[in-house]
């Protein structure tokens, strides 16, 4: 128990990352997490999912070490980082494996090697190359979830969002649905409609770092790509049950992204539970010498756990 409870302390500071890196590509990690297993928990290293552009992409697998007599729920996890940095070697998801979910996190193409829409490409790609292995993995295919921080949790409400086949990508697995049956997002920005307005470093003229980086080109000169990859403007009837949290003391992801996309949500007759963290910041914590954050990360986890539960569990 506490391998885990340090192995999540890890990923979850590093998972909330959103600043850009100078150096994408450089930053990709050349082994396997450094890390034990918790217990009953098998791990699968750098298993190859399909192509990215013209590169080979991949997955962390977690899952019980214990085979289920029936098909496993399963939660894929998509790393935070500021589109440009962070790693799939850090399964945010991996303590799932504990409670009977196959947990796989994502690798994607960074906005140092692609530009949008390639990382939702390549998210897509995940799912579709979990439902054509879920026997293989004895995954119930009808039960995927999804869960992701940060940049992550832009890339997950992408996936409870867009349907449109030009988002599909041609990595791998044509034809195999990418509909995922739950999300849940964690402080992911939802509405670049209007550029990267109150996201950290965005100024009066300038766009943020990170989403200039992500879409190549400022909001003025070319709004297409900010616009089309703003979650918000894809919801609609019919899109999955919704887990948003988020930090109302955030000053890196506006905690008024949030509470749009659950009202988006909520009028288009999408279950959707917004769980505010009163206090928290970006990775739920309180400013120093602030009161703790309410709910604490226990409960906040419970509140994760009960929802995949809820929908990935029937």
């Amino acid at each position: 128990m506490k391998t885990l409870r340090i192995f999540i302390a890890l990923v979850l500071s590093a998972a909330f990352c959103f600043a850009a890196e100078p150096d994408a590509k450089s930053a990709r990690p050349k082994g396997p997490p450094k890390f034990q297993a918790p217990a009953g928990v098998e791990l699968i290293h750098d298993v190859e999912i399909g192509k990215g552009g013209d590169r080979v992409l991949h997955a962390e697998i977690a899952r019980p070490e214990k085979p289920s007599a029936t098909p496993m729920p399963a939660v894929l996890w998509i790393h935070g980082g500021g589109w440009s940095g962070g790693s799939h070697r850090g399964n945010g998801a991996l303590w799932l494996a504990t409670k009977g979910y196959f947990t796989a996190s994502i690798e994607y193409r960074l906005s140092g090697e692609a530009k949008w829409p390639a990382q939702i490409e390549d998210c897509k790609l995940g799912v579709r190359w979990l439902r054509a292995n879920a026997a293989k993995y004895n995954v119930d295919p009808n039960r995927i979830g999804c869960w992701g921080s940060s940049a992550g949790g832009h890339l997950v409400a992408c996936l409870g969002t867009m349907d449109d086949a030009r988002f599909e990508g041609s990595g791998g697995y044509k034809g195999i649905s990418s509909r995922v049956q739950t999300v849940v997002d964690y402080c992911g920005p939802a509405d670049f409609t209007a550029g990267s307005a109150g996201i950290q470093g965005a100024k009066e003229g300038d766009d943020a770092k990170a989403p200039l980086g992500l879409f190549g080109a400022p909001f003025k000169a070319k709004p297409e790509p900010w616009r089309d990859g703003s979650p918000i403007i894809h919801v609609k009837p019919g899109c999955p049950p919704f887990l948003i949290v988020h930090g109302d003391a955030d000053k890196t992801v506006p905690f008024a992204q949030s509470e749009q996309l659950a009202a988006a949500l909520k009028k288009a007759g999408v279950p959707v539970q917004l769980l505010r963290v009163k206090g928290g910041g970006h990775g739920m914590m309180a400013a120093k010498d602030a009161p703790p954050a309410k709910p604490n990360p226990q409960v906040i986890r419970d509140t994760v756990t009960a929802f995949f539960d809820k929908h990935l569990k029937k």
